[in-house]
């Protein structure tokens, strides 16, 4: 039986994680919460981790991905994504255990026009970015064995703790109130369901896969936000009033890249990420929005 060790394992990724993975022989997962272990106290990571006894795999589910937050605590941005990431793997490397990490498409500057391949120059234009990318080269550096997942605007059932929610979530309880809603329509980006992710990491274990790297992992395809929300909106029957905008209308400490679409050639080999839109429609039918037949309820 293969140990897993699942830091992170009450966020919306680290939750779908768990389910993947509950009940199965082959696997004992060890899920750890922020309760347990607080990375941002970047000493006690490596200290905590050897007081587990042997395990196999190490699943980094932890992250400061709040953007706004990030760029006024830079310091806090930096513990959690680039320090805490380089404990692990220094740990990873001492105990010859595979790392699992998961970055993100904001290591980009979003000036393609083209989704972005894993062999893309990383050019951050903000500090989550910037932190996130840091701790990319701090376990590229350290490690040979080791699987760097890079989504983009997660959604999931347990919903962004660090966020309050997800924006889907937030779209219908909006409408569901009547309020019309403008939303941004110039950045583009892949939405991805969280339990795709999950899937797909379990995917690479079941194969013992050895071509470790760096793999995108989004939802296929790309979108605007106003794109999401209208798909949302029109999927589960409601009503709406809204307002395509630029994002130059909101005012945000933290520049965000206007194209991060991900390229999934990479990872098809393994796992074959849905089409954001059949992703979607698997979150909301999931959620009771939509009934299994396509209906709304």
């Amino acid at each position: 039986m293969k140990r897993i060790v699942l830091l992170g394992a009450n966020g919306q990724l680290g939750s779908d994680i768990r389910s993947v993975f509950a009940g199965t022989e082959v696997y004992e997962l060890i899920p750890l919460t922020r309760e347990q272990l607080n990375v941002e106290n970047t000493e006690s990571v490596i200290p905590f981790l050897e007081n587990l006894g042997h395990f196999d795999v190490l699943i980094n589910c932890t992250a400061f991905h709040n953007t706004e937050e990030c760029e006024s605590d830079p310091l806090k941005a930096l513990m959690v994504n680039s320090i805490a990431v380089l404990r692990m793997a220094t740990f990873c490397k001492q105990h010859d255990v595979t790392m699992i990490h998961f970055s993100t498409d904001y290591v980009f500057d979003g000036n393609q026009s083209s989704p972005y391949t894993e062999e893309a120059e990383t050019h951050p234009l903000n500090v989550y970015g910037s932190t996130k990318a840091a701790g990319e080269k701090a376990i590229a550096a350290y490690l040979d064995r080791f699987f760097i997942f890079r989504v983009s605007s997660l959604y999931g059932v347990a919903g962004s703790s660090g966020k309050g929610g997800n924006f889907i979530e937030t779209m219908i309880r909006l409408v569901k109130q009547g309020k019309p809603v403008s939303i941004v329509n110039d950045v583009v980006m892949s939405p991805t369901y969280t339990l795709d992710v999950a899937q797909a990491v379990k995917a690479f274990l079941d194969r013992n896969v050895a071509d470790y790297g760096i793999y995108h992992c989004s939802g296929e395809g790309g979108c605007s936000w106003y794109d999401l929300a209208v798909e949302t909106f029109t999927l589960c029957g409601l009503s709406y009033d809204a307002t395509p905008i630029p994002s130059s209308r909101y005012e945000a400490k933290c520049k965000r890249p206007a194209y991060s679409v991900l390229d999934n050639g990479k990872i098809s080999s393994i796992y074959s990420m849905p089409h954001w839109k059949s992703s979607l429609k698997a979150y909301l039918t999931q959620k009771g929005y939509v009934t299994e037949t396509g209906g709304t309820q």
